[in-house]
């Protein structure tokens, strides 16, 4: 059999060559040897409509000219082709392609499998290491059930699309269901996610150690907010990075518990692209090392967080448009800047924080950017670093501003879902939303402002039961607080602001309500324009007196509803 002539391929001591290709270079098989040399410009190919994999001591290698030695395999597996949008075609390639709960050989990459047991139904102590780009770990579709006990999963290089789960550790779509026991995963690489739920998959996650690092993103990128095309977090949330820990797409559900998940940027257990998901996260500590968000909630998603924890040096979580977010017992959230950010869209989402749970804030504890929203608040400590519990402010991201403005911003081809002219009515689902920031506070203490910045898109509505706020409740106006507009090169500093009182331009700009049992201690002249003070609730001043003015007229603070331009301010 002839070879090219660039092309030295060495033999194993089996007395038939090793690597049998015809003139052309085509791998006919998967084939092993102990030695393989790849010259240049005579890179070995698959058949039409086949995939092939360099493998090196069990490890996913990038096929390129070289020499290798060891337990060397090239490996011939069926194409697994996908469609995401107008992009290319994606070609996976996958060391345990598992399809109605059994797994399909002649599309896994079994060289890349190192140890354990794979069988139907389940897999168990099976390591995968890859050092190349857009290789999945798993990936498991169809129907039925599986199981992977124990795996142990690391990669280096870049993925191809998270949106997609295009070179995941663990990928999950159609309709299967996938339990995830003890799984320790690490990625190191651009958009290179540990776990990827989407279709209409189920997926369980028992104490896991995943961690995904930051990659080198390469050196032709350019600046996208594209879905697909995507490779880093967009600079307007005020963050950076280029790597999420998990993403859940389409109709997928997600439960985590008893896990550590940590990210180095970006994100760690995100949401996007979605029609309808659902993420459980229960017991489990989830960290940001460099920066990001805990986590990301946008369109029909709700994502539940108990007795958790959530560190970042930068924000909690993040709401955009539809997305709601639960943080209940006992979970904690320590946040650098924002505990709960939310943006985008017409909004309509619902924050819920509840049941003991304590969330701390650098900045504004809850931000609400250019939307409506519903928050409840019951039973939970909120703490501001800048003594700013709710901040409600018109959207600084330049890039939805330039978009506000009929303009196509440079790094984006079209608007993405929830952004727009249109404030993502093309994408909402359901009613409009209410505009307002509808928030009620129960059982609680909380010492901060609460400012409503944005009166020319919607109110405030916050109504107090058996609370005690010691603070600023009052219309404003905002600004940067550097002092000058942010853009990418300060985009750390987007969203903050400082607020200056001034009174409600609108009747529903500022409705608050003291229901029994409620103490609002006044810390410095507040604008409403509605108040309603129940049976049972006082007010004071922190330094001295407070006055009550309905319409320039002052008046007695007693039990009632007083509406109109109404001031309270410190004597």
């Amino acid at each position: 059999m002839k070879f090219p002539a660039l092309l030295l391929l060495a033999c194993t001591a089996l007395s038939a060559p090793a690597w049998a290709q015809d003139a052309s270079g085509i791998i006919s098989g998967t084939q092993t040897s102990s030695t393989l040399d790849i010259a240049s410009g005579a890179l070995p190919k698959a058949p039409d409509g086949k995939l092939l994999t360099l493998t090196v001591d069990g490890v996913e290698t990038p096929l390129a000219p070289g020499r290798y030695r060891g337990d060397v395999a090239l490996t011939v597996t069926d194409d697994i082709p996908v469609q995401y949008y107008e992009l290319p075609l994606h070609h996976f390639r996958t060391a345990l392609y598992v399809e109605h709960g059994a797994p399909v050989w002649s599309k896994s990459v079994r060289a890349a499998l190192g140890g354990g047991t794979v069988a139907a139904g389940r897999a168990e102590n099976i390591l995968i290491r890859s050092v190349g780009e857009r290789f999945n770990g798993v990936l498991v579709t169809g129907t039925g059930n599986y199981v992977l006990d124990r795996p142990v999963i690391d990669m280096v290089g870049n993925g191809g699309n998270d949106f997609a789960g295009f070179g995941a550790a663990i990928m999950a779509t159609g309709k299967a269901q996938l339990t995830l026991d003890r799984p320790v995963i690490r990625t190191r690489g651009a958009i290179r996610t540990a776990l990827f739920v989407g279709g209409d998959a189920v997926v369980h996650v028992n104490g896991a150690e995943i961690e995904t690092f930051n990659g080198t993103l390469p050196a032709d990128y350019k600046f996208t907010v594209d879905v697909g095309r995507m490779m880093e977090v967009p600079w307007m949330l005020g963050l950076a990075g280029n790597v999420r820990s998990s993403n859940l797409v389409d109709r997928g559900t997600l439960y985590i518990t008893d896990s550590h998940i940590r990210s180095e940027g970006w994100g760690a257990l995100s949401t996007d692209d979605n029609q309808h998901v659902r993420m459980f996260v229960k017991n489990s500590l989830i960290e940001l090392t460099d920066g990001g968000y805990g986590t990301y909630s946008i369109g029909d998603s709700v994502n539940v967080f108990a007795n958790s924890i959530i560190r970042s040096p930068d924000i909690g979580g993040i709401m955009a448009a539809q997305g709601s977010l639960t943080l209940t017992d006992r979970t904690l959230v320590e946040a650098g800047t924002y505990g709960v950010m939310m943006h985008s869209g017409a909004g309509g989402g619902t924050l819920t924080i509840d049941k003991g749970t304590q969330l701390r804030a650098g900045r504004a504890a809850i931000e609400v950017k250019g939307i409506g929203t519903t928050i409840k608040v019951d039973g939970a400590t909120i703490t501001s670093g800048n003594r700013v519990i709710l901040q409600a402010m018109e959207n600084d991201d330049p890039f939805l501003q330039a978009l506000m403005r009929g303009e196509i911003p440079e790094g984006m081809g079209a608007p993405p879902p929830g952004m727009g002219a249109d404030g993502g009515a093309a994408d909402k689902k359901g009613p409009t939303p209410n505009p307002a920031v509808v928030a009620t506070f129960s059982n609680v203490d909380l010492e901060g402002d609460f400012w409503n910045g944005r009166m020319a898109q919607g109110g405030m509505e916050l109504t107090f039961e058996n609370a005690r706020v010691s603070g600023r409740i009052s219309t404003s106006t905002t600004a940067p607080a550097s002092g000058k507009t942010p853009v990418r090169a300060t985009y750390r500093e987007i969203g903050d602001v400082t607020n200056t009182a001034v009174p409600a331009s609108k009747p529903n700009a500022m409705v608050v309500r003291l229901g029994g049992a409620t103490r609002w201690t006044v810390t410095g002249t507040s604008y409403l324009s509605s108040l309603t003070i129940a049976p049972g609730a006082s007010i004071e001043g922190s330094a001295g007196a407070v006055v009550l003015t309905v319409n320039g007229r002052q008046r007695p603070i007693r039990p009632g509803t007083y509406t109109g331009r109404v001031t309270l301010s410190v004597q």
